[in-house]
């Protein structure tokens, strides 16, 4: 039997484990504040990095967009075209900096704003401008640190990105341009401006020789370089390609597209084509172009003649499905291009045409916006490889309705950009194998260089 004294022993350390529980919840509610509100943070401050990448990424393409990249620093035009990147970029960012509050902020606080300076313009580095954004949120919650007399918190998020334009060839060393959707049409560098002579690209060097200024308020023809006497077979016309005689065009030749394998083409509904040539006009036919170096990376198909039948033709009715419109000529359904004030002083916009869900609105992208490849423009006689020198941004107006013309494809250039083939303080040029990631890069690539 235990002794007295063991009994006035347990009596004397009676509300000794209600002491030990209490200091332990303070405890574990210290540690649980600490958690929970780290983690909050955590995901604001990358919602917020999201929203900063987004938008410097918005910004950029904004840049690119408006054609500052591929002028050269001679260009009288170029201080009025950095001060239009500017102001679309800003725009741009104001954009995606307001829509990030409802779409991307899943943590309380007050809603991600622009640091006052931001956004920040580079447009020295070797024609590649770069814009920075830097943004905050504020008023972040610290729900059970308030205990410990903690008050609201804010974080930031910095973000670079580069609207990087390989066509210029001062630097020597550039990623090869390989775009994907690319139309098959291999249109000759000949400027159809500048009869009978200019060119889109000096093939050597791979810089811009057009004036984008009157390109761009200059609609023109693409026409098939084929005779109409062999109806499914094309036999050129002229070699080189030119500048077609007497009117504003150029030629081109007819590409010989692979079967695309993985991924596969996305293709309208209304895809009236059975050729791999069709298809790749009417849809985003996945095969690579590759654009760099002095080596054929393309070849064209003589078994095909894109005009033949005119209005009816291949070409004409792959082109309709393309940019949604019913028939030839203007107005019949798809989007069109207005210049409300000559380029650079202003930037396009596209209307949306009737077949678009979002009818006679200002809209900012259209499948009527097309990449086309522009080749050395001596080719073969007949199916062979051929050169690529560059690429056209374009938007496609119409299938031509006019006597002598009917069936070619009107557009107008948005942009340009050429393949370097120079070799620059021991670099070897553009003449690597393409690089290509994702969904290829593009004509301009933007890119995220910061963080």
């Amino acid at each position: 039997m235990p002794s007295p004294d063991y009994f006035r022993g347990r009596r004397s350390q009676r509300g000794q484990t209600i002491l030990l529980v209490a200091v332990s919840m303070v405890s574990l509610l210290a540690m649980a504040a600490l958690a929970i509100d780290v983690v909050t943070l955590y995901v604001a401050r990358t919602e917020v990095q999201r929203a900063a990448d987004a938008a410097a990424l918005a910004g950029a393409k904004a840049i690119a967009d408006s054609g500052v990249t591929t002028l050269p620093s001679t260009d009288a035009n170029l201080p009025a075209a950095i001060t239009l990147a500017e102001s679309m970029a800003t725009s741009a960012i104001n954009a995606v900096v307001g829509a990030s509050a409802p779409l991307n902020n899943p943590v309380a606080g007050s809603p991600p704003a622009l640091v006052s300076g931001y956004p920040t313009f580079n447009f020295a580095p070797n024609n590649n401008p770069t814009v920075t954004v830097v943004l905050q949120q504020t008023n972040l919650p610290t729900f059970f640190a308030r205990i410990w007399g903690a008050g609201a918190s804010s974080t930031s998020a910095t973000a670079t990105a580069e609207a990087y334009n390989p066509s210029n060839s001062n630097a020597g060393s550039f990623t090869p341009i390989a775009p994907r959707c690319v139309k098959p049409w291999l249109v000759g560098n000949a400027d159809p401006t500048n009869p009978p002579s200019g060119k889109f690209i000096d093939e050597a060097t791979g810089n811009v020789t057009a004036n984008l200024a009157t390109l761009t308020a200059t609609p023109f023809n693409l026409q098939a370089d084929c005779k109409s006497t062999f109806p499914s077979s094309c036999s050129p016309n002229n070699i080189p390609l030119q500048i077609t005689a007497g009117e504003t065009g150029v030629q081109y030749v007819p590409a010989l597209v692979p079967v695309a394998v993985s991924p596969p083409d996305a293709c309208p509904a209304c895809n009236p084509g059975s050729s791999n040539f069709e298809e790749a006009i009417a849809c985003c036919n996945t095969a690579t172009y590759s654009c760099g170096g002095n080596q054929p990376n393309a070849s064209w198909d003589s078994t095909i003649n894109p005009q033949h039948g005119a209005g009816l033709s291949a070409d004409a009715l792959a082109t309709e499905c393309l940019i949604h419109a019913s028939n030839t000529g203007p107005a019949f359904g798809q989007d069109t291009l207005d210049y409300p004030n000559p380029w650079p002083s202003s930037p396009p916009q596209i209307i949306a045409g009737t077949a678009n869900p979002m009818s006679n609105s200002v809209v900012t992208t259209s499948s009527s916006i097309v990449t086309i490849p522009i080749i050395d423009s001596t080719i073969p006689s007949s199916s062979g490889p051929v050169t690529v020198v560059g690429f056209l941004q374009a938007f496609v107006d119409e299938v031509s309705p006019n006597a002598g013309h009917v069936g070619e494809i009107q557009i107008t250039v948005l942009n340009i950009v050429g393949c370097s083939n120079q070799e620059t303080g021991g670099n070897p040029g553009n003449g690597r194998a393409p690089v290509v990631g994702g969904n290829g890069a593009s004509t301009i690539p933007v890119r995220l260089i910061s963080p």
